[in-house]
This record gives structure tokens, C-alpha cells and sequence, in this order.
């Protein structure tokens, strides 16, 4: 990738809210936002004339929906990463997306902390992309890993892993101001401590979640997890 920024178009029906992204992202190193679209006519019309690399592209738009967006651009083969906005109620859009090729999603509400962990995967794996000059199975494990929807999607039933439960047992770590337990992440998820053990191992591994320990007097220590900050 060298020193050639990468270019990207936030598309947001609410204006102030792209106006925000856009100038969190003209800050990031590495970075240029070359617009901001509000619909879905004028986001196709504006990558015409800017080429974006990345898209941070909201569901709801006055015209089309983001889907019908994402869609559009995947049919006419333009070479352009996304990262959707969306809801956590609107899992089945989730998985829409990722069989469209999103590289993140982020759930409202989000902070901009997780936008910027966001761009930085991106730009790591344009950047290992860029410079890999020979492709062998390692260098193919690395960029997996940098593509959350290689590795965190719904298609990934080897692992076991189903989309809406995991964003049901994030939600309920995120949401906490403190650490929690499996069994008390089992409690609010609504899903057996077998299970939620096997989310939360798979977060940790991931780079989701933080794993810690907590000693007491008397037997095994007890594992917490919360979100990295």
C-alpha cells in the first residue's frame, strides 16, 4: 500500500451523523474521505466519480436500503470494501451482508473507539495484502484473520458459531460496566452455560473479548471477560 491513503465514502441518511464519521475518519492515519452520500442514488453517482476503497455504509437510506446498495455494488464488480451500520435487531441483514462480502459490521449504538479498531483491521489487511509477495497458506491464514467476515460470520459452522447468538452474548458483555462471569453472561443471554462457554472462548480467540482471572481463598479462579477498551 505504501503511502497511498485509502479513500472512503460514509453513506448516512442522517447528515450530522456522516458529517461525524467522516471527520473521525479524515483523522485516522492512513485515511482520506474523499465524500458523504445520503441516499442511494447519490452514493452510486459519488463512487463513480470518487472511487472509494471502503464504504461505511448505514442500512437505512430514504431511497434504497444499504443492502440494496451493497447488492448493486457487488453485481457490477466495483472493487470496494464495506463496513455496515446496522441494529442488533436486524440480524437477518447481518447475514444478507456478510454473503455480500462486508469486511466489519458495527451494532448501533456504537463509540467511535469501535470505528477505529474497525479501520485499523482494514488498513492492516490492505497493507499485508499489498506487500505479500508470495501467497502460501500462512500469508492466506493471516489475511483471514483480518476479515471479520471470514472469520466471525454465519457460514462458519465448523465452529459452531450462529451470528444471532453471538451477538446476543456480545451485547450482554458490552453492555456491562464490570466483568462477568460465563455463568452470569449464561443468565442474561438466555443460553445454557455450555454454550455461552463456547462463545466466549471463541471471542477470546478472536481478539473480541478479554479473558481474566480473578483469585479467590479458596478453589479455581474465576474466568471474567469484558470488551477490550
Amino acid at each position: 500500500m505504501g503511502n497511498q491513503l485509502l479513500r472512503v465514502l460514509v453513506v448516512d441518511d442522517d447528515f450530522m451523523i456522516a458529517k461525524l464519521h467522516g471527520n473521525f475518519i479524515a483523522s485516522q492515519k492512513g485515511y482520506q474521505l474523499v465524500g458523504t452520500s445520503h441516499s442511494f442514488e447519490e452514493s452510486l453517482a459519488m463512487m463513480d466519480k470518487v472511487q472509494p476503497d471502503l464504504l461505511l455504509l448505514d442500512v437505512y437510506l430514504p431511497d434504497k436500503s444499504g443492502i440494496e446498495l451493497l447488492r448493486t455494488i457487488r453485481l457490477q464488480n466495483r472493487r470496494c470494501d464495506v463496513i455496515l451500520i446496522t441494529a442488533a435487531k436486524e440480524l437477518e441483514i447481518v447475514e444478507d451482508a456478510f454473503r455480500f462480502g462486508i469486511i466489519d459490521y458495527l451494532i448501533k449504538p456504537f463509540d467511535l473507539t469501535q470505528l477505529q479498531k474497525a479501520l485499523s483491521k482494514y488498513a492492516k489487511f490492505k497493507s499485508r495484502l499489498s506487500t505479500s509477495n508470495k501467497l502460501d497458506q500462512g500469508t492466506i491464514d493471516d489475511l483471514k484473520k483480518l476479515r471479520i467476515s471470514e472469520s466471525s460470520s454465519i457460514h462458519l459452522n465448523h465452529k459452531g458459531i450462529d451470528l444471532r447468538t453471538l451477538v446476543k452474548i456480545k451485547k450482554c458483555v458490552s453492555h456491562s460496566p464490570e466483568s462477568l462471569s460465563a455463568d452470569q453472561i449464561a443468565k442474561l443471554a438466555g443460553v445454557s452455560l455450555s454454550t455461552t462457554r463456547t462463545y466466549l472462548s471463541y471471542m477470546v480467540e478472536e481478539q473480541e473479548l478479554i479473558e481474566e482471572q480473578q483469585y479467590g481463598t479458596v478453589g479455581r479462579p474465576l474466568r471474567l471477560y469484558r470488551v477490550e477498551n
